[in-house]
């Protein structure tokens, strides 16, 4: 073998040998992705595995001490709201639940209350049309209250507890307005609800049902309000997957 041929073998053994390096070093990253991409996967099909049985199996129920919690916070709510003799009265689930003759639905993770706010001006406690000084009002109360304005909502929930995972109860702030100066609607403009801006003949004047063992105060038109917000399967119970989610991602099932 020539000097020439040795040196140009030589040549071509060292290029082979660092593009083999390069490859290599590429190679590694590539297999770290795909093994990140696989990892993804497996957790998705887990979790939804998890949830199907979650759905079908477990009805999105949260835990008995949840439903507990929830049911003696919502008394302790309704006794502070007529207390203060602010007119209340159940709403989209929870009016569902006394339409239906229910408690609750095991899968149920809040009580949702309505009321007409700011209220008239002859009203006894009308210095509560303060939101700052109504919350405050609340507050002393014992209750921890977030105010989400953009959505008229004010969640109510114990002391050191995080309403977003506990047991909370929705008080909604419905506003009066007239519409062609004369047709009176109460609106709340949020995306929870369907039934946005109702007839004031759908709510008021409020007639008198029985729900969780008390005396309570419902639309007079409260069927024309379920069927507007959930459509003509309303008087049978159903579980949304939305609401297993929220259950099963905020651990509500502990």
């Amino acid at each position: 073998m020539t000097m020439k041929s040795a040196y140009v073998k030589s040549t071509l053994i060292s290029f082979y040998s660092q593009k083999r390096t390069s490859f290599l070093l590429c190679k590694k990253p590539i297999g770290i992705l795909r093994y990140a991409i696989l990892c993804f996967l497996l957790v998705i099909i887990l979790f939804t595995f998890v949830f199907e049985f979650y759905y079908r199996h477990g009805h999105c129920a949260v835990a008995e001490s949840y439903s507990k919690k929830n049911m003696k916070l919502t008394h302790q709510v309704m006794n502070m709201l007529d207390d203060l003799s602010i007119t209340y009265w159940p709403d989209c689930q929870s009016l569902l639940n006394v339409l239906r003759n229910e408690t609750y639905n095991v899968w149920d993770h809040d009580v949702d209350l309505s009321i007409e706010w700011p209220f008239e001006s002859n009203y006894i406690h009308s210095e509560l049309n303060d939101i700052d000084f109504f919350i405050e009002k609340f507050e002393e109360y014992g209750f921890i209250v977030e105010y989400y304005p953009n959505r008229q909502l004010l969640s109510l929930s114990s002391p050191d507890k995080r309403t977003a995972r506990q047991a909370h109860v929705d008080l909604w702030l419905w506003t009066r307005h007239y519409e062609n100066d004369r047709t009176i609607v109460l609106q709340l403009l949020d995306y929870s609800f369907k039934y946005q801006s109702r007839l004031f003949s759908d709510v008021y004047p409020l007639k008198s049902a029985a729900w969780l063992g008390r005396n309570i105060n419902i639309p007079i038109r409260s069927h024309k309000i379920a069927y507007k917000e959930f459509g003509a399967s309303y008087p049978k119970a159903r579980v949304f997957r939305r609401d297993c989610f929220h259950n099963l991602f905020n651990l509500r099932w502990l």
